[in-house]
């Protein structure tokens, strides 16, 4: 029996768009960089044979930029042709304005409910 995930990345790679593989992409980056990698890393956009990577920082992206081609590699044989030429990694706030959708909004807390300006929490007597 196959995988699903087989199955659903044969079907992506024949739409040859540039979202399908993104989307494909995205769904399997844990399993493809591997969990830290994963942990620490977002690709944003793939097109034309170009992966734009944000990472968590400038450390991680400083750690991580000598593993480029190990990096394409791996997408590349996961995928099972070339999807990825070249990995290059951009700023963290890159990400901002590639989400077609906006941000949650933040609740707003009463300053009585919002417990950050107290110190310690009172104990009720009973």
């Amino acid at each position: 029996m196959e995988k699903a995930g087989d199955f659903l990345g044969r079907v992506v790679r024949r739409l040859d768009r540039p979202e399908a593989a993104l989307a494909w992409l995205v769904g399997a980056w844990p399993a493809v960089a591997g969990k830290a990698i994963a942990d620490h890393t977002t690709p944003l956009r793939c097109e034309q044979g170009r992966l734009e990577l944000a990472a968590d920082g400038k450390a991680w992206q400083q750690q991580l930029e000598p593993m480029q081609r190990e990096i394409r590699d791996r997408i590349n044989r996961a995928w099972g042709s070339t999807l990825v030429r070249e990995v290059k990694f951009v700023p963290p706030n890159a990400a901002q304005g590639t989400s077609q959708f906006p941000p949650p909004a933040t609740p707003h807390l009463a300053h009585a409910a919002d417990n950050t300006h107290t110190p310690f929490i009172r104990r009720r007597r009973s």
